[in-house]
C-alpha cells in the first residue's frame, strides 16, 4: 500500500521538480556574474591609457615628396593614386585610371616614401616630467588607419601587462609629447586598437602647429579571480588570451576592436580574395595584399563591409576601462606658425572608484539547491544518488551478473510455468473425454 501511494506521489511530482530545476539551471545561466562599485582605492594601481598617433593625409606634403620622387613633370593623377594608397581609408577612386596609366605597384614602397617615420614625426615626449625616447615607447601598431605609433599598449609591445600604472606613489599619470605633422589622437584602453568608425572611443584631429590638452577620469573594471573559471557564455566576455577562431595573426590579444579589424579582414579575403596593404605584416602573418584591382574590389563592396561588419561575433573585452573626457582643449581657427603641435594628456586625479566583476553563483551553489530540491521532493540527498551510482559503477561486472541471472531465472520460471499449465489444461481434456466416453 505504501509503496503504491509513494508511486502515486512521485508520479505527480516529478513534473514539478523539473520546472523548479530548469528554473534553478536558467538563474544560474543568466544570472552567475554580478557587476558592484568597489569604493576601496587606497591600494589601487590604476592603468595610464594608451595613447595612439595616426598621421593624417596632407596634401602640399604629398605633392613635394612625390615631386622629388617622381620628377616635377610627373603625371598628375599619380598624386591621386599615391595619396589613396598611403592614407587608404577603404575606398581608392583612383584605382580606376590605373587601367589606362601606369600606376605605382610596390605599395610597401610607397608607404616607406610617404609616410612620416617615428623619430620625424614624435619629438620631445615626457611623462611624469620625465624625458624619453619618443620611439622608445611610441611602438609601430598596425591599424585600418596605416601603422601608428602607439603608446602604453599591449598590442603595440607585445606583453600582457602595462608599463605605465598610477597609485598613490607616483600620482595621476600626465604625458607630454610635440608632433611635427598633421596627426590624429587616440586615447582608448591599453587592449584596443583604433579602427574606423570607433565609438565611445576618444578621438581628436591636431593640426600641425596647434595645442591640444585632454584631462581625463578613468573607470577601471576589475574581475575577480573565479570570473576566469566560468565560461565565455556565462561572463560574457573574453580575455586577452582567448582568441577568436577565425584570428588572422594581426593582433597578439583579444579586444573587441582588433576582433572587428580582423573580422573586416576576412569579410575582404571572402569577397576580393585579398586584403588591404595595412593589414599584411611581413613576417608576422601571410594574407594576401591586393594589387589596385584588389582595392577597385574593395572600394565596389565597402558598404557592404561595412554592415556586414556589425553582425561580426565579438565579445567585449573583460579588462576595458572607460575613460571619460573632463577637459578638452578648443581647436585653435587662426594659422598657426609653430613647426610642431604639443599634446598634453593627463588624468585628473587618481580613480576613487572601479567597477568589480564577481562570480556570484558557482555549480557548486547549484547542485546544493538542486540536492535540496531532491531532499525536500524525494526524501533523499544528491550525496546518495551519486553513491549509487559509484557502487553500481565500481561492481557493475557483478551487478551485471545479477541482472543476468534474476533475468534468466524470471524466463526459466515463466517458461516452467507455462508448461505446468499446458499439462494440467490437456490433463482436465483428457479427463474431461474419458469421462463422457464411458457414460
Amino acid at each position: 500500500m505504501y509503496e503504491i501511494l509513494y508511486l502515486v506521489t512521485f508520479y505527480h511530482t516529478l513534473p514539478f521538480f523539473a520546472n523548479v530545476s530548469m528554473l534553478l539551471l536558467n538563474s544560474y545561466l543568466s544570472s552567475s556574474v554580478s557587476f558592484n562599485l568597489d569604493t576601496i582605492y587606497l591600494n589601487w594601481n590604476s592603468s595610464f591609457p594608451a595613447i595612439t598617433v595616426c598621421e593624417i593625409y596632407n596634401a602640399e606634403r604629398i605633392w613635394d615628396l612625390s615631386d622629388s620622387h617622381f620628377g616635377v613633370e610627373h603625371d598628375m593623377h599619380v598624386d591621386d593614386f599615391i595619396s589613396e594608397i598611403v592614407f587608404y581609408r577603404g575606398v581608392c577612386s583612383s584605382c580606376e585610371d590605373c587601367a589606362r596609366m601606369p600606376c605605382p605597384s610596390n605599395f610597401t614602397h610607397l608607404l616607406d616614401v610617404f609616410r612620416t617615420k617615428c623619430h620625424q614625426l614624435l619629438v620631445n615626449c615626457s611623462y611624469l616630467n620625465k624625458l624619453f625616447d619618443c620611439c622608445d615607447q611610441f611602438l609601430p601598431l598596425p591599424t585600418e588607419y596605416g601603422l601608428c605609433f602607439s603608446f602604453n599598449s599591449h598590442q603595440a609591445r607585445k606583453v600582457s601587462h602595462v608599463q605605465y600604472t598610477n597609485n598613490r606613489m607616483t600620482g595621476p599619470g600626465h604625458l607630454s609629447f610635440h608632433a611635427a605633422t598633421d596627426i590624429q589622437l587616440y586615447v582608448h584602453a591599453p587592449i584596443d586598437v583604433p579602427y574606423q568608425f570607433s565609438e565611445g572611443m576618444i578621438r581628436e584631429t591636431v593640426l600641425l602647429g596647434h595645442y591640444k590638452e585632454l584631462i581625463l577620469n578613468v573607470i577601471e573594471v576589475h574581475n575577480d579571480e573565479s570570473v576566469q573559471d566560468l565560461s565565455m557564455e556565462h561572463r560574457r566576455c573574453r580575455y586577452g588570451h582567448e582568441h577568436v577562431p577565425e584570428r588572422q595573426g594581426i593582433y597578439d590579444f583579444y579586444s573587441y576592436s582588433g576582433c572587428v579589424v580582423e573580422c573586416t579582414v576576412l569579410l575582404q579575403l571572402e569577397n576580393c580574395n585579398c586584403t588591404s596593404h595595412f593589414m599584411a605584416i611581413p613576417g608576422q602573418n601571410y594574407l594576401p595584399v591586393c594589387d589596385y584591382r584588389g582595392l577597385i574590389c574593395l572600394t565596389r563592396i565597402r558598404d557592404k563591409i561595412m554592415t556586414e561588419r556589425k553582425s561580426c561575433n565579438c565579445m567585449s573585452s573583460c579588462e576595458e576601462p572607460e575613460y571619460n573626457i573632463i577637459y578638452n582643449s578648443a581647436d585653435e581657427d587662426d594659422e598657426a606658425s609653430d613647426e610642431v603641435s604639443e599634446i598634453r594628456v593627463s588624468l585628473v586625479e587618481l580613480p576613487t572608484q572601479r567597477y568589480v566583476r564577481r562570480v556570484t553563483k558557482t555549480i557548486l551553489d547549484f547542485l546544493i539547491s538542486l540536492g535540496g530540491l531532491v531532499g525536500l521532493f524525494f526524501n533523499t540527498s544528491a550525496l546518495r544518488i551519486v553513491e549509487t551510482i559509484v557502487i553500481c559503477l565500481r561492481y557493475r561486472k557483478t551487478v551485471v551478473k545479477w541482472v543476468k541471472r534474476f533475468f534468466l531465472g524470471t524466463v526459466q520460471y515463466l517458461q516452467i510455468l507455462d508448461q505446468s499449465t499446458f499439462f494440467s489444461q490437456g490433463s482436465s481434456m483428457l479427463m474431461h473425454v474419458t469421462s463422457s466416453y464411458w457414460r
